[in-house]
């Protein structure tokens, strides 16, 4: 993975094409399914508001990497399973996502005038029709897990469990609610690492954890795996930040809202580490995540060629 990172130059990235050059067949595949069930899904039905299902819309099927729904699946491929059995719950990861970019973008959060090279959802729609738009995207994510019926029953009370805590208090509510009330001050190192934990990586973790669990990983095999899905998340917000302090906010597609200038005291953001500094941070991370993949026997490369795809995208 240390060949991911070349040097602090390279982070302008060569976009879509760069990562799906790593994608064998199968996996580019398995990206086509996550867009055409999310497609699906959002199609509604006489009783639904029409201008709530065109919000829930425009907050999901817009341009999107999917990032976590493919590491579900991927990591299920990687472990010999059919990944299109979990295809539902991956698409209830995106779901989850999508609600949760709606909600920070909303003026009283980030204040973000753009999300995924579109107008974000309050400018295009209004600030209501976000906010219930996010909701009913989550709601729709647990019972997407819950009429999966593909899926043992035992099984998806246990997804829709995770989902809630990667979710709530212990996961992305928390991490919002904690970045919003701490970010006016100085944040230590473990501070910051606590907030993008849960901001972020919780909701990879989850990913992962899931396909391995599919897939009949147990033990220090699955912890192994939460542990890779942990340096992954923080690394893609590190990422995020450095893409986001090189003004390529506008060609990426989003804004860092009224908020930007208060990273500068956060302790690990690349005002407070410099561009060097955050570039070695994410190298470091990445290669510690592919050590965890490398203690275990792993049968395909699937899920290690996406993650080395995915930061070539960002840097």
């Amino acid at each position: 993975m240390s060949a991911v990172l070349q040097t602090a130059g390279s982070m302008a990235g060569s976009g879509k094409q760069a990562c799906r050059s790593f994608l064998t067949r199968e996996p580019e595949q398995l990206l086509e399914s996550i867009n055409l069930r999310l497609h699906d899904c959002l199609q509604g039905d006489d009783r639904g508001c029409s201008r709530l299902l065109g919000a829930m819309k425009h907050a999901v099927v817009s341009p999107g990497k999917r990032v976590r729904p493919l590491l579900a699946l991927l990591t299920a491929l990687d472990f010999g399973r059919d990944p299109r059995d979990l295809l539902e719950f991956a698409c209830a990861l995106e779901l989850v996502h999508c609600a949760s970019l709606a909600l920070d973008d909303l003026p009283c959060m980030d204040d973000a005038r753009l999300r995924r090279g579109c107008k974000s959802l309050h400018l295009e729609y209004d600030e209501a029709s976000a906010t219930l738009a996010a909701v009913a995207l989550l709601n729709q994510a647990f019972g997407m897990v819950a009429r999966a019926e593909i899926l043992p029953a035992d099984f998806r009370i246990e997804l829709i469990t995770r989902l809630s805590s990667a979710v709530g208090t212990a996961g992305l509510v928390s991490g919002q609610s904690r970045d919003l009330a701490e970010r006016a001050s100085p944040l230590s190192a473990e501070s910051m690492e606590r907030i993008n934990h849960q901001k972020t990586a919780v909701l990879f973790e989850l990913a992962v954890v899931a396909g391995g669990r599919y897939a009949g990983v147990t033990g220090p095999d699955l912890a192994g795996l939460n542990r890779f899905a942990r340096q992954v998340g923080l690394a893609f917000q590190a990422a995020d930040d450095l893409l986001d302090s090189r003004a390529h906010a506008a060609r990426i597609g989003v804004t860092s809202g009224k908020h930007s200038g208060l990273d500068r005291r956060k302790a690990g953001s690349v005002h407070a580490l410099g561009e060097t500094a955050l570039v070695e941070q994410i190298r470091q991370r990445l290669a510690a995540a592919e050590a965890e993949l490398d203690r275990m026997q792993v049968r395909g490369r699937h899920l290690c060629n996406y993650v080395r795809a995915l930061f070539q995208r960002y840097c």
